[in-house]
């Protein structure tokens, strides 16, 4: 029997190869849409609640689905590090954290609640730069029968996304509390047999457009493009008069 960190170093490595592939798939269409943004566009970023959500009508402002199935915080920071918006959008939407409160990934830690809290702060300032404001969603519950996953991690999770908005300005809402049974992290009802996903990802996409209260006024600003780092060493060599 192999002891247990080569179990969970393996566990890691399955569910990244997944996790890369799906976006290997979705990578170029997700570049096609992002180069088409415009500035009253709704970007949506996350795992696979948003990759079902499709394009929900925010009142007729395009909608960009960035959502990746199974990805944890760190899955998308890495995503997002690896896509361009040249225009700055209207909003942004996050919904993240399923993944990351797996039980093999012991979320009951403090250090992997940290690490969670690092990721997000990632996204958050790529969204940021992104879109003129930026939603992020409470953790939806599980079923009580989904044993992969912490049932306990869910509040405390969504506790970090919560003091983060704060932190940084944004906001938190949570699109799932008609499914909640109080705070135990489990749902009442409206999931999937999987215990995870949601039965109904029309009405998820209803409450996001009824939630997600967007300003009117949109920013046209065109983002730069960041500088390559081999650039900037290159820049920084010569200004030094060394080689790169």
């Amino acid at each position: 029997m192999p002891a247990p960190w080569i179990a969970t170093a393996a566990r890691h490595w399955r569910h990244g190869r997944c996790v890369r592939i799906r976006f290997a798939e979705r990578g170029p269409a997700l570049r096609v849409a992002l180069r088409n943004a415009a500035p009253e566009s709704v970007i949506l970023a996350g795992n696979s609640h948003v990759e079902f959500l499709g394009a929900p009508d925010f009142g007729g402002r395009p909608c960009i689905n960035l959502g990746i199935g199974g990805s944890t915080a760190a899955d998308c920071a890495a995503h997002l590090a690896d896509l361009r918006a040249p225009m700055r959008c209207a909003a942004s939407v996050l919904i993240i954290g399923t993944n990351d409160i797996l039980r093999w990934r012991h979320p009951e830690r403090a250090s992997t609640e940290r690490r969670f809290e690092a990721e997000v702060r990632h996204i958050l300032r790529i969204l940021e730069v992104w879109s003129t404001q930026v939603f992020v969603a409470a953790i939806p519950p599980i079923g009580a029968w989904a044993t992969g996953r912490d049932p306990a991690a869910v509040a405390a999770f969504s506790d970090r996304l919560a003091a983060l908005c704060r932190a940084g300005g944004h906001s938190f809402f949570d699109p799932f509390a008609a499914l909640r049974d109080d705070g135990s992290g489990l749902a009442r009802t409206g999931l999937h047999p999987d215990g995870v996903h949601l039965a109904d990802y029309t009405r998820l996409a209803a409450d996001l457009v009824r939630l997600v209260a967007i300003d009117s006024a949109p920013s046209a600003r065109r983002l730069r493009a960041p500088v390559p780092a081999r650039s900037l060493r290159a820049l920084h060599a010569a200004a030094w008069g060394v080689r790169p």
